[in-house]
C-alpha cells in the first residue's frame, strides 16, 4: 500500500500543484468519484489499497453512490467542477492518482477493471503530458493530456 506522504507527493509533483495540501485535496476528489461508481464489495477492496487518511473520501462516494452517473464524462466533472478544471485536466488528475494508487497492487487495478464500464478504462493508463503544455522540442500543443492550472480546492 502506498503511504499517504508518497501518494500527495507523487500527486503534486506529477500534477504540478502548487502544494501538497492541494493534492491531498484532488486525491480526495479523485477517491470520492472513483468510489462513488463502484459497488460496495469493489469500494471495500479499494478502501483497503488506500491510506487511512484518504478514507473518508470512499466514505463521502459511497454516500453519493446513488446519485452518481456512471459515465468516465460524469466522473471527469464531479472531479472537474470543485477543482476548477477542465475534463482534459480532470482526466489527468485523475489517471494520476489512479494509477499511483494501483501501481504495486494489479489484483485491484484488476478488479476495478472489470466492475467499471470498458471507457474507465483510460484511467489505467499513465497520462503521458500535463494539459496545456507544449512540447518545446517542436513548439507543437501537446496531443493527449495538458497542464491541471490552479489546483484543486476544498470548497466543502
Amino acid at each position: 500500500m502506498i503511504s499517504h506522504q508518497h501518494l500527495v507527493e507523487e500527486v503534486a509533483s506529477r500534477t504540478h500543484l502548487d502544494d501538497t495540501e492541494a493534492a491531498d485535496a484532488a486525491v480526495h476528489l479523485v477517491l470520492a468519484a472513483l468510489s462513488s461508481r463502484l459497488d460496495p464489495p469493489r469500494r471495500e477492496h479499494l478502501r483497503k489499497a488506500v491510506p487511512a487518511h484518504e478514507r473518508p473520501a470512499l466514505r463521502y462516494g459511497a454516500d453519493a453512490a446513488d446519485d452518481a452517473a456512471a459515465s468516465l464524462d460524469d466522473l471527469l466533472a464531479d472531479v472537474a467542477r470543485p477543482a476548477g478544471a477542465t475534463p482534459e485536466q480532470a482526466l489527468f488528475l485523475a489517471q494520476t492518482v489512479v494509477c499511483r494508487i494501483t501501481a504495486e497492487d494489479t489484483d485491484l487495478a484488476e478488479d476495478l477493471l472489470r466492475a467499471l464500464p470498458d471507457e474507465f478504462g483510460t484511467l489505467f493508463e499513465e497520462p503521458d503530458r500535463i494539459p496545456g503544455r507544449t512540447d518545446h522540442a517542436t513548439d507543437t500543443p501537446p496531443t493527449a493530456h495538458g497542464r491541471h492550472h490552479g489546483g484543486a480546492r476544498r470548497d466543502e
